[in-house]
């Protein structure tokens, strides 16, 4: 059995893993549904799941209720009569059970509810849980009452003007009878009497019948004032859908439609807004006239400009009672929300700006839109339509056909030329047909234009970090829907988000081949570097061997003074050879053609052999090499390449020695690193010191600070550069720490290593 939490992520009971995109999306719409309370039970019913319209309507919050039974939720007379179990037990048997009832909120507040559980059945028909959907109607079932209060009133009134007629009938039988017995009057002073008595009791029901009339008409006039304090509108309809009561809030949305109350008051709805016909809206008002149910539902006007709720409630005389909300504003929130959404999405799919229009056009159509042109401004400034959309695939290859035969004039006075000369949108709530003839360029144009049959249209410029790249044009057309500000503000946000797609690709594309093209360059140094690094390691070579020659006095006998030049020259072969191998070295580390033989290797044992290496440099300007090991240091190993390591050390002790003044010191420290799986090695001089801003700087290839006349530039700057790299290839980091008149610290950092004795099993080798 899943866990309550798996359950609530998932949405339904048992379920595990990634769904695919459409339950994912049926999942999102359960979880953010706020009118319904959506949850679902295990089979013993308690509650795996609850969405935000669940805690919005039973006030517990998910952690509060997840895990407990649903019966909390009944009052305690249901819960007495098992109503809870017999639910469940019915929908187990029948598949689903619907009920209406009170029920329980987390703070023992009452509400009327309709509540549906459908049972839940794993792929071998066995019982697993079930789905539960509770709504309120709490108001709805207060304006059903408030009906039944209407109808009892006015079959009242009926009543009482039922018993006026009869008293009328028997006063004027009574009457005659009276005129009778008076002509009569010598026959019988007995029937007299009777007839005074007649009269007596006729006097006493005409009575009645004038209070209960009285009563009737006070009710009626107590029945109108409740129904005028309604707020919202709210209309009754007869059996015939003719309009019978309208109240003043009706009346004045019906006004301004151009349709007084009293012109209302007896004609047919259907007659009066046929526009309305085989709309979502006529469906629910029939729905809830032709099955006798109370009915809400949400729909838009024919017209598509505003949105209203609408609750219908039918009447014991089979007409509809009907009152609405008008919820425009906040389904243009909602619409804005989701598109804006579902349009950053899309535009950020993929760097291909002209493939994500062209699935942003299609994504206006046809909620927002009847047609969707975004243009691009091209390499010859002239405005590109890109993507073209509309629901008829048809209409968009007859549309592009038509923007090839008459290209957008760009000195035009309206349309997106205007647009893009003046950088302001364009909002048409109306298209007169004034406006087709000034941007249509002949007569046959015009045609073709007025054929479309535009209503409503908006231009919105494509402005992205200042620069105008396009425009983006919604046209509304066959549904008649009208633009107004609220249109214009989403298409200026879309058309924002629009532009920074189109820009973000322009200059990732700017960037790519700007990258391709110095990598290109960058291989061709490379390239070049090593050629030349090769072919000046052979003249150097023969160099230094003829050097050799000429001291062995292969040639004949060598003075002293022969000997001191040829010694300069030996010394400045080996150096230019250094240099030429660096550069080699850079090379083979910028194609990854390094490799690294990891060993652990002895700090202790790699200082002691430094000391000779560097010795005669040192010696040349009497500089003092100090070295220290801490307590224990002897012992200490480092996981790396041995001869990278010294290779490493040299180049800082070098370095240290170039920029320390004669007779000074250099210091070489072996340190525990910041945790106990590093070691450092540093490397300090006496020297001028490194500014704060170049501390990065000297790592970089063929870079070297500035040097004053006494302290001349030496070498080819690629010291540092290629330690830093060959640190960080065998795991490791070099950095420095300086200021100006203080001296440079180099700071090698490799990771700690255990001898081989220890657990090591031999080298690791990596490239």
């Amino acid at each position: 059995m899943t866990s309550s939490r798996d359950a609530h992520e998932s949405g339904a009971p048992g379920q595990r893993g990634h769904a695919d995109e459409p339950a994912e999306l049926y999942r999102l719409l359960v979880a953010s549904v706020r009118d319904y309370a959506i949850f679902v039970l295990d089979a013993r019913g308690y509650v795996l799941t609850w969405n935000v319209g669940a805690a919005q309507l039973k006030g517990y919050q998910a952690h509060e209720i997840i895990g407990q039974p649903f019966s909390v939720f009944y009052p305690p007379e249901e819960i007495a009569a098992g109503k809870p179990e017999t639910q469940l037990r019915v929908a187990s048997s029948e598949g689903r059970f619907e009920d209406e009832g009170w029920r329980l909120r987390k703070d023992g507040s009452r509400f009327w509810a309709n509540v549906i559980v459908t049972v839940l059945r794993d792929v071998r028909g066995d019982v697993v849980g079930f789905a539960k959907v509770t709504r309120d109607l709490t108001e709805r079932r207060a304006a059903e009452q408030q009906a039944a209060r209407l109808a009892a009133e006015s079959a009242a009134r009926a009543a009482a003007e039922a018993r006026s007629h009869e008293l009328d009938v028997l006063n004027q039988t009574l009457q005659e009878q009276a005129l009778e017995l008076e002509a009569q009057s010598e026959e019988s002073q007995t029937l007299m009497e009777e007839i005074e008595q007649t009269n007596a009791r006729l006097e006493d029901a005409l009575f009645e019948a004038e209070s209960i009339r009285a009563e009737a008409e006070r009710s009626e006039r107590f029945t109108r004032e409740i129904l005028e304090s309604i707020d919202d509108p709210f209309v009754v309809h007869d059996s015939e859908w003719r309009f019978r009561y309208i109240n003043a809030r009706a009346a004045q949305v019906f006004g301004a439609s151009g349709h007084s109350a009293e012109q209302l008051i007896g004609r047919v709805v259907w007659d009066v807004y046929p526009e309305a016909v085989g709309t979502e809206l006529e469906r629910g008002m029939r729905r809830s006239a032709t099955q006798r149910i109370p009915y809400s539902f949400e729909a838009r006007s024919p017209n598509g400009t505003q949105w209203s709720s609408l609750f219908c409630y039918p009447l014991p005389d089979h007409g509809v009672a009907i009152q609405w909300k008008d919820i425009t504003e906040r389904k243009r929130a909602e619409e804005a929300a989701r598109y804006l959404a579902r349009a950053s999405e899309v535009l950020g799919e993929s760097l291909d700006y002209q493939r994500t229009l062209n699935t942003f056009a299609e994504l206006v159509v046809p909620e927002l839109a009847d047609w969707c042109l975004v243009e691009i401004i091209g390499d010859d400034s002239a405005l590109v339509p890109i993507a073209v959309a509309h629901a008829d695939p048809d209409k968009v290859k007859w549309a592009r056909a038509l923007s090839e035969r008459y290209p957008p004039n760009p000195d035009a006075a309206t349309g997106s030329p205007r647009v893009m000369r003046t950088g302001e949108p364009a909002l048409y709530p109306e298209v007169p047909d004034e406006l087709l003839v000034a941007g249509a360029i002949d007569d046959e144009h015009l045609e073709i234009i007025r054929r479309l049959a535009i209503r409503s249209v908006i231009i919105v410029p494509l402005v992205a970090h200042d620069r105008t790249l396009g425009a983006l044009t919604l046209i509304a057309a066959e549904s008649g829907r009208r633009y107004g500000p609220a249109d214009l503000a989403l298409a200026l946000e879309l058309a924002r988000r629009v532009a920074l797609a189109v820009d973000n690709a322009k200059r990732h594309r700017a960037e790519l081949d700007a990258r391709i093209a110095a990598e290109r360059a960058n291989r061709a140094k490379s390239e070049f570097l090593a050629v030349m690094s090769h072919e000046l390691r052979t003249p150097l070579n023969a160099i230094a061997g003829h050097v050799q020659l000429i001291e062995m006095e292969i040639h004949g006998p060598v003075t002293q003074g022969q000997r001191d030049a040829l010694e300069r020259i030996g010394r400045a072969q080996r150096h230019l050879l250094g240099l030429i191998n660096n550069v080699l070295n850079l090379t083979r580390i910028e194609s990854g053609r390094v490799e690294y033989r990891i060993l652990p290797v002895l700090v202790s044992s790699v200082l002691g052999d430094l000391a000779s290496v560097v010795q005669p440099q040192f010696a040349a300007r009497e500089l003092t090499l100090v070295s220290r090991l801490p307590e224990g240091g002897s012992e200490v190993f480092v996981a790396a390449d041995r001869e990278k390591l010294i290779q490493i050390l040299t180049n800082l002790l070098g370095n240290a020695a170039k920029f320390t003044p004669a007779h000074g010191q250099v210091e070489m420290l072996l340190t525990p690193g910041a945790s106990s799986d590093e070691v450092m090695i540093v490397v300090r001089d006496s020297g001028p010191g490194i500014p704060a801003d170049k501390l990065e700087l000297i790592f970089e290839p063929f870079v070297q600070l500035e040097r004053s006349l006494t302290m001349p530039a030496e070498g080819t700057g690629l010291g540092l550069a290629i330690s830093r790299d060959l640190a960080r290839g065998m795991g490791g980091d070099l950095r420095a720490e300086s200021g100006e008149g203080q001296g440079a610290t180099l700071i090698l950092t490799l990771p700690r290593a255990q001898p081989l004795g220890s657990g090591q099993r031999g080298s690791v080798e990596s490239s």
